[in-house]
């Protein structure tokens, strides 16, 4: 097979990925006609998309599997932050390099998160561009009526985070020092970097349950920012119930976690108490939202300030 053939490319590596779960998610036809077709049946679909470049969002010479993986999870991200259930991913990917062995480590990347969340690759591109870069569309399902948007908080709703802030970048700083020998805390900072957990069971429970969600992406404040904004409230937090490692600027400022940050009226602080020990994951209240814009940072009720809030594509640089 030539390398400049990008047809037969795409119908050796790509063709297939996930292609055993494409009944359960309504996939009719997938990858290799111009387009995908699936059955919506009777339900409400949500999507979005995702990119990922390279120097931008992973090292330059990471493993081409794990820029795969972590982009799906990256994109997939979004659609548990709607409440939505994930049912299928669409695949672009521009890459410099034409070598096989490259494109065939990517698609294992692909098959293998398709594999970990049961959900098929409806279709996608492939196009030789200058830079790495990979760009992941996502579709979910849900009931519009459960769909947990950004704009939903009400006032004297308390403030949950899933799982601990700051791994993440503890991970990327690891992998840019390029170590041999790693401890097994620094693997697993490491992980939490390379393939960022897609918590698909939390949404699902948090139906009926959370008024406003958002995955945090670029860092705890930005996000939380997100639901103020679209709900038109403000936000106290205490920063020493924050669970985080590495400091705590970073932790709240940083992103790159992929948790989970959701409101929840306070008559139903039981019921997120209940599903986090039988989830058997890490939800801890972190504030409440408040009347008065603003997002208030408080520590032993001394008000603190942040210089930076967080990830923003146009003025991080």
């Amino acid at each position: 097979m030539k390398e400049s053939d990008e047809f037969l490319i795409l119908q050796k590596y790509f063709k297939d990925l996930g292609s055993r779960y494409n009944d359960s998610s309504g996939i009719l036809i997938g990858p290799g006609d111009d387009a995908g077709l699936f059955s919506a049946k009777k339900t409400d679909l949500i999507f979005s998309t995702d990119v990922s470049n390279s120097n931008v969002h992973f090292p330059k010479s990471l493993e081409p599997e794990l820029i795969a993986y972590r982009a799906c999870c990256v994109a997939a991200s979004d659609i548990p932050a709607c409440g939505g259930t994930l049912k299928w991913l669409s695949i672009t990917l521009v890459t410099p390099t034409t070598n096989l062995n490259w494109i065939k480590q990517f698609a294992k990347g692909i098959k293998l998160f398709t594999k970990n969340y049961k959900v098929p690759v409806i279709g996608g591109d492939l196009i030789k561009g200058r830079e790495c870069s990979v760009s992941v569309g996502v579709c979910g399902e849900v009931d519009k009526k459960n769909f947990l948007s950004r704009g939903g908080a009400q006032a004297d709703d308390l403030i949950f985070i899933s799982g601990t802030l700051g791994e993440a970048r503890l991970g990327l700083k690891v992998l840019s020092s390029k170590k041999k020998n790693l401890s097994n805390e620094e693997k697993k900072y490491l992980k939490r970097f390379l393939k960022p957990k897609v918590h698909t069971s939390l949404a699902k429970n948090l139906q009926n349950i959370a008024t406003s969600c958002i995955d945090i992406s670029d860092g705890l404040l930005s996000d939380l920012g997100h639901i103020c904004n679209q709900s038109n409230k403000g936000a106290e937090i205490n920063i020493e119930s924050i669970p985080h490692t590495g400091s705590f600027e970073e932790a709240l400022t940083w992103g790159d976690d992929y948790e989970l940050c959701f409101t929840v009226p306070q008559r139903r602080e039981k019921k997120i108490n209940d599903l986090a020990k039988s989830l058997k994951i890490k939800i801890t209240n972190i504030g409440k939202i408040t009347k008065s814009k603003g997002i208030k940072i408080y520590n032993e009720e001394k008000r603190v300030y942040l210089k930076q809030k967080g990830y923003n594509h146009f003025k991080n640089e």
